[in-house]
């Protein structure tokens, strides 16, 4: 086998296993909204630091705590259907730090639910990237024009 295809090879494998390649900063965020949708407490949980914090910004300043593992044991128990979307993603990286930025929009059983913004903080552990904190909002507007300011589709 010539040693350019060898080696398209070996890239092609290490990328679709997950081995030798550390994975992205946006992997974790990704990995969380994918356990929402699957109803996966336990993979929740494992996107963030054994010290994160969830917070969210309401409405007048004040900062609401949220507690992880109750978090993980309501993605557990639910029957609705959890997805978030999100929009233009902005990631920022310095060596073992990340920043993502991103609108979002929430749908619970199909419907839209709220819109606003996530903003997470990201560490690298080893190969693999965790988040640390999260801090949200809601969009107190209209959640159709948030899409149409943010949505990347056009």
């Amino acid at each position: 086998m010539p040693k350019s295809i060898s080696l398209l090879f070996t890239l092609a494998l290490f990328s679709t296993s997950g081995e030798g390649l550390a994975q992205s900063p946006e992997a974790p965020v990704e990995a969380l909204f994918n356990a929402m949708r699957a109803h996966d407490g336990e993979q929740l949980a494992a996107q963030f630091t054994n010290t994160a914090l969830l917070q969210r910004a309401e409405p007048g300043g004040n900062i609401k705590s949220n507690d992880l593992s109750q978090f993980a044991g309501f993605v557990n128990q639910t029957d609705k259907h959890l997805d978030e979307k999100l929009l233009a993603v902005t990631v920022q990286q310095s060596d073992n730090l990340a920043a993502i930025w991103t609108p979002y929009v929430f749908y619970l059983d199909g419907k839209l639910s709220h819109c606003g913004v996530n903003s997470f903080q990201l560490v690298r552990t080893g190969p693999d990237w965790k988040i640390h904190y999260l801090i949200d909002n809601v969009h107190g507007g209209d959640c159709e024009q948030f899409i149409n300011q943010f949505s990347t589709d056009g």
